[in-house]
């Protein structure tokens, strides 16, 4: 399978990308994802960008694409390391958690009926419910749709449309169980459905016959090592991941 490229490339174009590149990477990955700048400077740095935050970005974020394309509600929780490709609109609504070194993406590359695929990308946008929990190392496809009150299990690969009230798990990500109608953030039930998912995770790993390989293709959730939970203090109330009345939810392992 071979791509196909509609324009050779040449040296002006090459450096302009470089140059278009180095610019973002400055920007959007040492300034916006800096540990070392407060807070409220990095949500400023990403407004600046163009994009529109109502919380800010965590430590170590890296937003690549346009910046005018990412809308952020409040009370947003990132953890460490989050990946947001903005080549196409990406919306995270309110009172959600982002868990550590999840990937969103939004780019997609065309293949043809001769089995060619196209260099130029497409954007797919990507629209994030409120009140939704992302559990680490977990990747949302481009073009995905997750509704309101949706937890996601470690490591899933999230494609399609997720539906509000219930827990996603595996690759790709399938609904395991449902939740109950919410309040204004998730309530106890989404906690113990995120502990369901790590337990049905990890009886899969048990029941396959490739040792640490789950028999359904469920990640080993277990593995992640704590999607949401960093230790550091949250010291904004506006920041805050979704809770019960606690100022850090009860957080299963992996998620």
């Amino acid at each position: 399978m071979a791509a196909h490229s509609e324009a050779p490339s040449t040296f002006g174009s090459r450096l302009r990308d470089d140059v278009i590149h180095a610019r973002e990477y400055t920007l959007f990955t040492l300034l916006l994802g800096s540990p070392f700048l407060p807070r409220a400077l990095r949500r400023v740095i990403g407004i600046l960008g163009g994009a529109h935050l109502g919380s800010s970005p965590g430590p170590l974020c890296a937003l690549t694409g346009d910046p005018r394309n990412l809308t952020v509600g409040r009370g947003v929780y990132f953890n460490r390391n989050v990946t947001i490709e903005a080549v196409a609109p990406v919306r995270i609504g309110a009172h959600s958690a982002i868990g550590m070194q999840v990937l969103v993406m939004t780019s997609h590359h065309e293949i043809g009926e001769d089995g060619t695929w196209s260099d130029e990308a497409t954007g797919r946008p990507v629209d994030i419910g409120e009140r939704v929990w992302i559990g680490g190392r977990a990747v949302v496809l481009p073009g995905t749709v997750i509704e309101d009150d949706v937890v996601v299990a470690a490591g899933a690969v999230v494609r399609g449309r997720l539906t509000a009230r219930g827990v996603y798990a595996g690759v790709p990500a399938r609904r395991i169980r449902e939740l109950g109608p919410s309040s204004a953030r998730p309530s106890r039930d989404a906690t113990a459905a995120v502990a369901l998912a790590v337990a049905v995770a990890a009886s899969a790993t048990e029941a396959s016959p490739s040792a640490g390989v789950p028999a359904d293709g469920v990640a080993d959730a277990t593995a992640a090592g704590g999607g949401l939970s960093d230790g550091a203090p949250r010291t904004s109330a506006a920041e805050q991941a979704p809770s019960s009345g606690s100022a850090r939810p009860p957080v299963a392992p992996g998620v």
